[in-house]
């Protein structure tokens, strides 16, 4: 018997490294190889076996081992449905989660891209604002320089300007 568990060992574990097959498939190759395994058992001891019956002898324990055999792989095989469905489970759960790692991967860097490129827009703009300022306050310069060069002060400019603004308002009305 040690002999026959140890074939039947072996032929499990060489079908369960087999990822290819399905576990119908498994399930049936398990069966035939398991009354395979018990016919050539009985066949081979036939003298020690004890045998009963009429014309046909041992027909009763060739049967029982039959049985036997198909119900062992049966078992089996149901076994490695609920494993492969388990496994199956589980394979679809990594994958799911892993897609959902990259999908939030993803939306991170792009949350990280518009982030900078705002953060350049804003800059843009700020350096931007910064040197129409300083244009600004250049030409103010070089012009208070103008009127100061041609003897004419700046605020008595600005007066200038006012009057005229005035005289402008008297004539309309």
């Amino acid at each position: 018997m040690v002999i026959f568990g140890a074939i039947l060992c072996l032929g499990q574990l060489l079908v369960l490294r087999q990822t290819e097959i399905t576990p119908r498939i498994f399930a049936l190759i398990n069966t035939v190889v398991g009354i395979f395994v018990f016919s050539v058992l009985v066949w081979l001891n036939q003298k020690s076996l004890e045998w009963s019956g009429g014309p046909i002898q041992g027909w009763k324990t060739g049967l029982i081992f039959l049985v036997g055999g198909a119900v062992t792989g049966a078992a089996t095989g149901k076994a490695l449905d609920f494993y492969c469905g388990r496994v199956e489970q589980r394979l679809i759960r990594l994958e799911r989660e892993r897609v959902e790692q990259e999908t939030q991967e993803r939306e991170r860097l792009l949350k990280e891209r518009i982030e900078k490129e705002k953060l350049a827009q804003e800059r843009l703009e700020a350096e931007m604002a910064e040197r129409k300022r300083i244009q600004r306050e250049a030409a103010q310069e070089e012009e208070r320089l103008w009127y100061e060069k041609h003897g004419q002060d700046y605020a008595d400019y600005e007066y200038d300007e006012d009057e005229k603004e005035y005289e402008d308002e008297d004539q309309e009305e």
